[in-house]
């Protein structure tokens, strides 16, 4: 295995997952990759973003295949979810028959649900598709006193300087800085950080199926797919004279941003 460094300190659906989405949610055209090659959640992570509440009652918001959700089932919380795109929701109804699946956006849980439904909504790899101040209004009014927003972003690290050129390489535009404190709506306290960082073996090879579950790479046109993945062929086996049959060590750490309901 190659290990290239721990963490530092150690077809078409045109619903949207959020109004600020154009030209449809660009996932439904990943097919099963998405959940075949994008990392799982650490159990940790999941924790920290309900540490306090007993017992919470949550939305999984923009749930996808429902990766995240299967984290907080996993945990024990009782959990719905929601997803506007119709082949996600299919996905997740294969593996998650049991937990409720709504169709729609964050900015219609208010139309959805009753208010003072939940304890915290959970918005994991999916607050940059949302109209934040419409989905914070909406959350609010689902919410109950005490509640909270809980943003979640698996990324990769890109402290290490090979993993900023790889992530640039896969034109990765969700990059996610922990020095960058997401937006929310006035409804909510300024959001807080719970960081933790870690890695995963990954085949070489997979690092270009990696690359085609990236937003970028499915609304590109097939040239640009094609020009996307010479690049990370030139990257990988040339700069970094990697072999398709080893593994690398990816670094990743997850961003868990909590904010608490105001009043």
């Amino acid at each position: 295995m190659v290990n290239l460094g721990p963490p530092p300190g150690s077809i078409t659906d045109e619903q949207q997952v959020g109004g600020a989405a154009r030209g449809g949610n660009p996932y439904t055209l990943a097919g099963t990759d998405y959940e075949r090659y994008r990392p799982a959640y650490l159990p940790a992570a999941v924790r920290a973003g309900l540490s306090g509440l007993a017992n919470p009652q949550v939305l999984d918001v923009g749930a996808g295949s429902g990766k995240f959700t299967r984290a907080l089932v996993a945990q024990g919380v009782k959990v719905s979810a929601l997803e506007p795109a119709a082949s996600m929701r299919e996905m997740f109804r294969e593996s998650l028959p049991q937990v409720p699946l709504f169709e729609g956006k964050a900015e219609d849980v208010a139309d959805l649900f009753a208010p003072n439904t939940f304890d915290a909504l959970c918005f994991a790899q999916s607050w940059h598709w949302v109209d934040r101040e419409a989905a914070c209004a909406a959350a609010a009014t689902v919410m109950k006193p005490g509640g909270r927003l809980v943003i979640i972003y698996n990324q990769m690290n890109v402290s290490f300087p090979w993993v900023k050129r790889l992530s640039r390489v896969m034109r990765s535009g969700d990059v996610h800085h922990p020095d960058r404190v997401p937006q929310v709506g006035k409804q909510f306290a300024t959001p807080e950080l719970k960081l933790f960082q870690w890695g995963i073996s990954i085949p070489v090879a997979a690092l270009f199926a990696l690359a085609k579950t990236r937003s970028s790479y499915l609304k590109a046109s097939e040239r640009g797919k094609q020009h996307m993945q010479s690049n990370l062929r030139s990257y990988l086996w040339g700069d970094l004279a990697l072999d398709p049959s080893q593994n690398v060590t990816l670094p990743y750490y997850t961003l868990v941003w909590v904010a608490p309901k105001i009043g």
